[in-house]
């Protein structure tokens, strides 16, 4: 007869696929993004910022391969809370982005850069809508981790 840790691990596996996905996204994602001239080697940018763009970089992404490892790795007889608490750090990484925009005003932030990366550009009936790279990456991976969190078979259910 199976655990209830082995019945929520098994349970659980579009959860733990979605927040692989997720994390995995946030680990090389902003690497791809950041590591290059737009941000780590960015010439306009003074060498502190750089130190800092890849301070974070290194940072999320080592915080989100640790996330991976408690994915796959059932450790508690409440593994959902597990799969709960991942969510958490995620969303943990991703909505400061919000924080951040809604106060760039107080230290005169940008999106971007003069030499940094495009927006999207979407045609809509015509209409050519400019997203932001970040806004849009990180609102995806927020759809997706709200999915999986959603997902979730929780222990309650089991009886």
């Amino acid at each position: 007869m199976e655990s209830h840790m082995e019945l929520l691990f098994d349970q659980n596996l579009i959860a733990r696929i979605l927040m692989s996905i997720t994390a995995f996204g946030l680990a090389v994602g902003p690497a791809v993004a950041d590591f290059n001239k737009t941000h780590a080697t960015n010439p306009l940018w003074p060498p502190h910022a750089r130190f800092h763009v890849v301070w974070q970089v290194l940072t999320n992404s080592s915080l989100c391969l640790f996330l991976l490892f408690v994915l796959w790795t059932p450790l508690v007889e409440q593994y959902d809370l597990q799969l709960k608490l991942v969510a958490v750090v995620q969303f943990a990484i991703l909505i400061p982005i919000y924080v951040t925009i809604a106060c760039m005003g107080i230290f005169d932030g940008a999106l971007k850069d003069v030499n940094g990366l495009k927006p999207f550009v979407f045609n809509i009936a015509g209409n050519k809508i400019e997203v932001d790279t970040n806004v849009f990456n990180f609102t995806l991976i927020i759809i997706v981790l709200s999915v999986a969190l959603f997902n979730v078979q929780s222990t309650l259910l089991l009886g």
